[in-house]
């Protein structure tokens, strides 16, 4: 993808946190494009680097952390070289981030139109009753029935669903460019996932805005996403369009992740496979490709050096030092029935 045509562009991305006499590098030298109008999913076990790196977009990150990158750009400003005001200023206003659990981030001693309220006082610099105003317009974006009478309400009046698009409406109320989603559905019921899924969805078409969904699960992302990067080890493993991720996987661990996936459309009556071990531990990262340890592809190189990304003639790109042949094969035993 041409640079000029992304929002958000990073280059060799690090972000190591200094614990004790420990460094753990959280995220170890990633790439990553978002272009305007996109989704983009980021999957990934639970530790793999996902909500860090989008943390270290946002600069929301602790004091004990360090975040080096070659290229850091978002909508042509340079992220690297801004001071903390003015990352504070694009924070909320031209960038929205929904939180993993409604919950906590939501304080449970003031009412929902005051997080609201709050959020357009300081970035859009208007009045209290244009805010409430506004407050009540973006609620009923988000379709949060009564919202005059909600917005005297607390956040431990809402159900789970109802917070979470309560988020969303802080996330979307100064019309951001990009809404990183992190993990937007874990706490929630099936039905209550599919309905902000939908909403994320609908909310992206009407404010043409870009959107990057964090989640370790693929199903959530097959039907939204334009383009998905698989997450491993602080590394992205694997990136492409979503139909060469479910049906052209290049890299053994999206291979494994889809192997996990139940697929109750197929005929065929397969256990799911699990994926053997557990993620390496960041503060002592293998030499070589992080999965190689779990691995049933693993060649002895795998284990001693990190494979160079494979770039293929449609555009996917896999960190994997298997052939193309092999690679072909592997796609072929992943494609989802």
């Amino acid at each position: 993808m041409e640079e000029n045509k992304n929002l958000l562009t990073i280059r060799d991305l690090h972000t190591i946190f200094h614990i004790r006499n420990t460094n753990i590098e959280a995220v170890r030298g990633i790439d990553l494009d978002v272009g305007y109008g996109e989704i983009v999913g980021i999957v990934g076990e639970s530790g793999s680097g996902k909500s860090v790196t989008m943390k270290s977009v946002m600069g929301i990150l602790p004091d004990n952390t360090t975040i080096n990158a070659e290229k850091l750009v978002f909508d042509g400003a340079d992220l690297l070289s801004m001071s903390e005001n003015e990352r504070r200023k694009l924070r909320g206003c031209s960038m929205g981030m929904i939180f993993q659990d409604p919950m906590t981030a939501l304080n449970p001693l003031k009412k929902i139109g005051f997080h609201l309220e709050e959020v357009l006082m300081r970035h859009c610099n208007i009045s209290r009753a244009e805010a409430k105003k506004q407050a009540i317009e973006v609620l009923e974006k988000v379709e949060i029935p009564c919202p005059e009478k909600r917005l005297e309400q607390y956040p431990h009046e809402f159900s789970g669903g109802m917070r979470q698009r309560v988020l969303i409406a802080m996330a979307l109320a100064c019309q951001p460019k990009l809404l990183i989603a992190d993990e937007p559905t874990t706490a929630l019921d099936v039905t209550i996932q599919a309905q902000i899924l939908e909403l994320l969805q609908k909310l992206q078409k009407e404010e043409r805005m870009s959107i990057i969904l964090i989640t370790h699960d693929l199903g959530v992302v097959a039907s939204l996403c334009d383009r998905i990067a698989v997450m491993y080890g602080g590394l992205i493993m694997e990136t492409g369009t979503t139909d060469q991720i479910f049906y052209k996987t290049r890299h053994p661990y999206t291979q494994a992740l889809l192997n996990a996936i139940p697929k109750p459309n197929t005929q065929l009556k397969k256990r799911l496979e699990p994926i053997p071990g557990s993620a390496p531990s960041l503060a002592h990262p293998p030499a070589g490709c992080p999965f190689a340890p779990r691995c049933t592809f693993a060649m002895p190189e795998c284990r001693t050096s990190i494979p160079a990304y494979q770039q293929f003639e449609d555009g996917q790109k896999s960190m994997c030092f298997l052939r193309e042949i092999d690679a072909q094969k592997l796609a072929g035993e992943g494609e989802l029935k």
